[in-house]
């Protein structure tokens, strides 16, 4: 499967609120209605993401004893603390997947409680697979200023409800010039329009 720069924003988006609507999605990103529900059904279909409501099946949770958190901290050298986690992998700055071993949900509420983490999503792991030979994935976001490839983590930037991805300070600084200078012109044209 091939993702592309809206597939990444939109993975991202999602990952930052998993309950934005679709028109919510549409907006953000730039792109009709159509397009993004194209493209969630795809990325579904494919596997990236289950669903984009957060869905809590205590049974299921009960009957495996490992879990899988998407979670947001601001310390996350608290999370070293809990032997409860036995796998912590990085996002972003703040963004974390983690995995817990537990006996049980009361178990899972003193780790969460204890680690301060806020949670995004829960999932229990129903199967590890051990793989041999894992397949190399790489999946580059581009800058949208200069269209170079950002190696490390983007700098995300929000402008008239859109979402925007940079290399560096630099492309950012220069995008916003631009889009300054875009408005300068617009209301230096609707002035003159005005005039006449």
């Amino acid at each position: 499967m091939k993702i592309d720069d809206l597939d990444l924003k939109l993975i991202y988006l999602l990952m930052d609120n998993s309950r934005l609507s679709i028109s919510e999605l549409a907006e953000r990103l730039g792109v009709s209605r159509p397009t993004v529900k194209s493209r969630l059904e795809k990325l579904e279909k494919e596997e990236v993401i289950e669903r984009y409501t957060i869905k809590l099946n205590p049974e299921l949770l009960r009957a495996h004893n490992v879990v899988a958190l998407i979670v947001k901290t601001e310390e996350p050298e608290k999370m070293e603390e809990f032997e409860e986690i036995i796998e912590i992998n990085r996002f972003t700055s703040r963004k974390y997947l983690i995995k817990i071993a537990i006996e049980n949900m009361e178990e899972l509420r003193k780790v969460i409680e204890g680690a301060g983490f806020e949670v995004i999503e829960i999932m229990p792991i129903l199967e590890s697979i051990e793989r041999t030979n894992p397949p190399k994935v790489k999946v580059p976001f581009k800058c949208d200023y200069c269209g170079k490839e950002i190696v490390g983590e983007p700098i995300v930037y929000k402008y008239h409800n859109r979402v925007y991805f940079f290399c560096c300070p630099t492309c950012l600084r220069e995008f916003k010039k631009t889009r300054e200078n875009i408005e300068k012109l617009k209301q230096k044209e609707e002035k003159e329009g005005h005039r006449h």
